[in-house]
């Protein structure tokens, strides 16, 4: 025991008073006192028993006596706040935090406020999204070769439907209060007069100013909410980040998109940030390919629905067969046109693998 202090220390040993073990088997605790601070230890039962030997100078011989091990510790008195603080100790990242707000500069603590905005869950880090599906190079053995790769942000799909208009079901996309809302905009709208449907009919995307003509009730009310969809789809990064991100959307469109297809995050301020990041924008395509379905009954034009979302057709293609669609080829004048069409069975994405190439 190293005191730092030329007192020796005055030792005391103290048994317990209920305890009917003798000898070395009965608890005791040790105190030692240097006149400037406490140590305290309790007696332990190992399973290996201790032994002091007294070697006797004349004789050679040695006898050994029973002896107990104490682990002194000092005896530091701490106050409430420091318990408080020390209960939940930091970890590395978190004191390398501190550092950095406290005395980094302004480039390190913006780069610090960036990582916790884009920091993300176990659960988030494990779902897959349709930028890494076909990029996929080994498979999971704990899926069977038939089975449906999961894939979050996907509108919830019924696998075991009898018939295709089963499969999705339109109040996940269009709440029953953006339903109510959109069957009186579009009753105003078609009893309105020629000039004024022409006019908002400018505002309209390709293929809504195309089918909205002669459209029923219903298909109306799909297309209507499907442009508020693509107009929500192209807001940029200012946009999202302004107090009103989509003036042009009314309510309660807007406020069921946002909550939706954005992502509130938390400063160390209190300060609320808004963001769109890549998997809410897979998934508002998602939903959007989705509606697309129950508008041109459950067979879409892709190479039209591209044009709406300025994305290639590559990466709806693969939307499409992640939502269960059979993608299929069609000739024209111009070019060839790629079709989803939604049909049972139900179009199984499986991951592309890697394949070797043998060097000869």
């Amino acid at each position: 025991m190293n005191t730092n202090s030329n007192k020796q220390p005055r030792f005391e040993c103290f048994k317990k008073a209920d305890d009917d073990k003798i000898g070395c088997d009965a608890e005791r605790k040790l105190i030692a006192n240097n006149g400037r601070l406490n140590y305290i230890g309790l007696s332990n039962t190992p399973l290996l028993k201790h032994f002091v030997g007294v070697r006797c100078k004349s004789t050679g011989k040695i006898k050994l006596f029973d002896s107990v091990l104490f682990h002194l510790k000092p005896d530091v008195k701490m106050n409430v706040y420091d318990i408080q603080s020390n209960t939940t100790p930091k970890t590395y990242w978190e004191d390398l935090n501190d550092l950095t707000k406290n005395f980094g500069t302004k480039t390190r603590k913006r780069a610090m406020e960036t990582a916790m905005k884009c920091s993300v869950d176990k659960s988030d880090k494990e779902s897959l999204t349709f930028k890494d599906l076909p990029e996929l190079s080994t498979p999971d053995s704990s899926l069977p070769d038939n089975s449906q790769q999961h894939i979050d942000y996907l509108p919830p799909q019924n696998q075991d439907a009898s018939c295709v208009e089963d499969v999705f079901d339109i109040n996940c996309i269009i709440s029953p209060e953006e339903d109510v809302s959109l069957a009186v905009e579009v009753e105003n709208l078609l009893a309105a007069p020629p000039d004024v449907i022409a006019e908002r009919k400018l505002s309209f995307c390709i293929s809504v100013r195309e089918h909205f003509d002669g459209a029923g009730a219903i298909k109306a009310k799909y297309l209507l909410y499907y442009d508020y969809l693509i107009k929500f789809q192209r807001l940029k990064y200012a946009d999202i980040k302004r107090r009103d991100p989509a003036p042009h959307i009314p309510e309660p469109y807007k406020q069921n998109m946002l909550i939706k297809f954005t992502l509130l995050s938390t400063n160390e301020k209190g300060k609320e940030t808004r963001n769109f990041p890549t998997t809410m924008k897979d998934k508002l395509v998602s939903y959007i390919f989705v509606l697309a379905l129950f508008i041109y009954d459950f067979k879409v034009n892709i190479n039209l629905i591209s044009k709406d979302l300025n994305l290639s057709l590559k990466k709806l293609i693969t939307i499409a067969q992640a939502l269960g669609c059979h993608v299929s080829a069609r000739k024209s004048s111009k070019l060839d046109e790629k079709y989803a069409e939604l049909k049972l069975p139900l179009f199984v994405l499986m991951p592309k693998y890697v394949k070797k190439v043998s060097r000869k």
